[in-house]
């Protein structure tokens, strides 16, 4: 897979991740666990919410709210953090898990034709987001004065966390990603299709071998070669063996 696939594949493999952090938000209850119960319906209160300060649709500002929600919890939180933290919620852990499984599955499925490819395109679609997470601290960092920005953002992650701002982004995004990435190999070695093996078939001519009639039966022709021309004959009078040099009987004398 070359430079300009892999890029397009984590490009493509990005976006996908946003429907997947939506699902999360709004089917596994992404907001309640990692807050641990503390909030509940999230979704409902954000639909009400749009709808009283008059922002249209309350199913386009649920759904613009939860995905940006649902892929700032999966880039906050770690994994390793739901297993120290949270060992017994299993629902959030798959809810933090399940996004980006589903991503670098379909991502696979879409560019993939091997495991190697399938790795490369989950591996682009977490150094993508990490690259851009990582920009946008800079630019906090620069744009707020005296490092006023990026102390609020680590200290949130912190609280959060117990990590600084680029530590829990870096960790959660390649954590998730390499999850993600044994399952989009599995889908590419499904793919797989070796090139350059192509079986031979082996044509065997036959060669026609033409026999002339005195090779079709060689032991007719070797018994009818012994036989002697030359055979004695017998006198027709007595019965008496004669040579063919015998013009009378040597028995009986009669002539032949």
């Amino acid at each position: 897979m070359g430079w300009g696939r892999v890029i397009k594949s984590g490009i493509v493999g990005m976006l996908i991740l946003i429907p997947m952090a939506y699902i999360s938000f709004r089917f596994l209850n992404l907001t309640e666990g990692v807050t641990g119960g503390l909030i509940l319906n999230i979704d409902e209160a954000i639909s009400s919410i749009g709808t009283i300060l008059g922002l249209g649709d309350a199913f386009i500002v649920e759904l613009i709210a939860g995905i940006l929600i649902g892929i700032a919890l999966i880039f906050i939180f770690p994994i390793h953090w739901c297993i120290i933290y949270r060992p017994d919620d299993i629902g959030l852990l798959l809810a933090i898990i399940l996004p980006w499984i589903l991503t670098c599955v379909i991502a696979s499925a879409l560019f993939a034709h091997s495991p190697r490819e399938a790795i490369h395109t989950s591996l682009s679609i977490g150094i993508g987001y990490s690259i851009i997470l990582s920009v946008f601290y800079l630019i906090i960092a620069v744009a707020v004065p005296f490092g006023i920005g990026a102390a609020i953002l680590d200290g949130v992650l912190i609280g959060l966390t117990d990590l600084p701002y680029l530590v829990a982004i870096l960790t959660a995004v390649f954590e998730g990603c390499l999850v993600g990435t044994v399952f989009g190999a599995f889908i590419g070695s499904l793919r797989y299709k070796p090139k350059g093996i192509k079986k031979k078939k082996k044509k065997v001519k036959v060669k026609e071998q033409t026999m002339e009639p005195t090779e079709m039966f060689p032991r007719e022709i070797v018994e009818e070669e012994t036989v002697s021309t030359s055979s004695s004959d017998f006198c027709t009078n007595c019965g008496a063996k004669l040579t063919a040099d015998d013009l009378f009987c040597t028995n009986c004398g009669a002539k032949r």
